[in-house]
């Protein structure tokens, strides 16, 4: 009688620490393209990144426009353009950190042998580090609303939701695809 004839069940307990290094994979990929298109959104629009000048950063062009939109008196400009240089720094140095890390895991990706626990441990950093921006920029946003009236707050979520689908039209992205 044969013994090496694999059955359904060892042929599946051979395949599994297979599917795991693969899974592990898809999420720090996934990691890697949107930091890639945060990165590549950032360097083709400088004005728009944390280097920006005065008054700008992180959505400066855009956060004039929106303000213009809304009609914001200049005291609400000044307070809205403080809330944000006081932001600048901690979300330069954040993106910059993350940034690093995505470096890190690019190089475990792409090294000799793959050690799936490094990279993992590389993602759960780089995750940590993708909710304290989110955190210090949904901190900005916060601020920034209760400057605005309720009236121009509505104002300003119309403008967003008319250029967000201006957007997805112009770029083949449409809703429910």
């Amino acid at each position: 009688m044969r013994t090496d004839i694999k059955t359904p069940e060892t042929h599946i307990a051979t395949l599994r620490p297979r599917r795991r290094s693969w899974l592990l994979l898809i999420p720090a990929l996934a990691v890697l393209g949107v930091a890639g298109g945060a990165y590549t959104s950032a360097e083709a629009h400088p004005a728009d990144s944390a280097e920006a000048g005065p008054g700008q950063g992180f959505g400066g062009r855009h956060l004039e426009r929106l303000l213009d939109k809304v009609n914001a008196t200049p005291g609400q400009r000044g307070q809205i353009q403080a809330i944000w240089k006081g932001l600048r720094p901690q979300l330069k140095s954040l993106h910059q950190e993350h940034q690093a890390v995505h470096q890190q895991i690019a190089a475990a990706l792409s090294a000799s042998t793959i050690n799936p626990a490094t990279v993992e441990q590389l993602r759960m950093q780089a995750m940590r580090i993708a909710d304290q921006l989110s955190s210090t920029f949904t901190q900005g946003l916060v601020q920034t609303a209760q400057v605005l009236t309720p009236d121009q707050r509505t104002q300003a979520a119309a403008a967003i939701a008319s250029a967000r689908g201006h957007f997805q039209h112009h770029h083949g992205m449409m809703m429910g695809q």
